[in-house]
C-alpha cells in the first residue's frame, strides 16, 4: 500500500511527464472543462490516461480526493500497458 505522498509522486502521464500532484493543481487553478483542462495536464490528445485524469478531474470537482483510487487506476493502466508489450 503506498502513502499519499507516493501516488503524488506517481506519473499519471507519460505524455506529460505530470505527476498526480501536478494533475491537480493544474485542474485546480483552471476553470476549462475537461477535454481542455486533459490537454494542461498531457499535453496531447492520446486517450492513454485518459481513466485516470477522469479520476482526478472529478475528484476535483467534488472537492476530496481518493488516492488509493487514484493509484489503482494508474497501475491498472501501467499493467495493460505491460501485458501488451509481452504480446509483441
Amino acid at each position: 500500500m503506498k502513502t499519499k505522498e507516493q501516488i503524488l509522486e506517481m506519473e499519471i502521464c507519460e505524455c506529460g511527464q505530470k505527476s498526480v500532484a501536478q494533475a491537480i493543481d493544474i485542474f485546480q487553478n483552471t476553470a476549462q472543462p475537461f477535454k481542455k483542462a486533459k490537454k494542461l495536464v498531457t499535453e496531447c490528445d492520446k486517450s492513454c490516461c485518459r481513466g485516470a485524469l477522469l479520476k482526478v478531474y472529478d475528484m476535483n470537482v467534488f472537492g476530496k480526493f481518493d488516492y488509493e483510487e487514484i493509484a489503482y487506476v494508474i497501475e491498472q493502466r501501467l499493467e495493460r500497458i505491460r501485458r501488451l508489450g509481452e504480446e509483441d
